[in-house]
């Protein structure tokens, strides 16, 4: 059995090389959920043929050993530092260029994916699996918000998430569950973890419809509710103005129940670098000598490449809904 060497591709304005060749001397890609933009920084010697990048460029990056390499990152060049030993270079995922688009449109009667579809095709972006069956009676897009601020707004109203594919394009979809994606074995492949309950997830919210859609038919979607919900709720009630009808309110209030157990338990992760793991996917803990095996949810993920330390994959986990 051959031991496979870590390795690196970086394309950058079309132009592939290998970690040697691009005069690598470490990588970081951080992948994460929600919130932010999957992004890379990696720093290149004196030696290195992109010596000349400017931010813009195009660029792609692919991890694994020998010559199983996975897509990992593809997107921008966003910035770009020169120091006497070399050069710094960080990018953002194709996604980005949502943070930076302004449209303002009104849908009625659409699905949630029907809008994310169209916003990201408006920012120039590719949808990958965009995936939310929630009917919103009536959605406005202001332009004096950006289209990555609409759909993250959207991924909360639908209790969805948010996520970046390796070739940049766009994932909008319920959350994971059933069968894990990666099986990590101790002493195999996890090195370290600490990984425990968490406290109480606090009381349950309840979401209500903003809307008599339910109640009057569907040809009353615009009209208000007074009483939105028959019986008062024991916690906190959330009434989003773009839910009319009561099964979009409810699979709402099951999406943040949902988020709150997974909440139960959370902690972090190091294994031997995996490029195939990425945020949202379950993993599988095997032979803990302490009899912790069990199905985690991976909440983001930060890809290492070094000389001195080889490849390593940390994840940030929570429990499995």
């Amino acid at each position: 059995m051959s031991i496979q060497r870590p390795d690196a591709e970086l394309t950058i304005d079309g132009r592939a090389l290998s970690a040697a060749e691009a005069a690598l001397e470490s990588l970081r890609i951080d992948l994460s959920l929600g919130g932010s933009h999957d992004r890379f920084q990696c720093r290149l010697g004196l030696l290195s043929p992109f010596l000349d990048v400017e931010a813009g460029a195009e660029a792609e990056v692919k991890l694994g050993y020998g010559d199983d390499l996975e897509p990992v990152l593809a997107g921008t060049v966003s910035a770009v530092e020169r120091a006497p030993w070399g050069l710094v270079v960080e990018g953002l995922a194709a996604t980005a260029a949502l943070s930076t688009t302004r449209v303002g449109r009104s849908y009625v009667g659409q699905s949630a994916a029907d809008v994310v579809n169209d916003l990201v095709s408006s920012a120039g972006g590719t949808p990958g699996e965009v995936s939310a069956s929630t009917t919103l009676a009536a959605y406005h897009v202001d332009e004096r918000r950006t289209a990555w601020t609409h759909v993250r707004e959207l991924a909360r109203l639908t209790g969805s998430e948010l996520s970046s594919a390796g070739d940049g394009s766009l994932n909008f979809r319920p959350v994971k569950t059933g069968r894990a994606d990666h099986t990590l074995r101790h002493g195999a492949d996890l090195v370290a973890w600490d990984v425990g309950p968490r406290g109480g997830a606090g009381p349950a919210v309840s979401v209500v419809p903003f809307g008599a859609e339910s109640e009057q038919g569907t040809e009353k979607w615009h009209i208000l509710l007074r009483e939105p919900e028959g019986s008062s709720p024991s916690g906190p009630v959330v009434v989003a103005a773009a839910l009319r009808d009561r099964d979009a309110a409810q699979a709402l209030t099951d999406a943040l129940a949902a988020r709150a157990a997974r909440g139960a338990a959370a902690g972090s992760l190091l294994l031997v670098g995996d490029g195939s793991i990425r945020a949202g996917d379950l993993v599988e803990l095997t032979d803990m000598p302490s009899g912790e095996d069990g199905v985690l949810r991976v909440v983001s993920v930060a890809h290492l490449l070094a000389p001195a330390t080889g490849f390593r994959t940390a994840l940030a986990v929570e429990a499995a809904a």
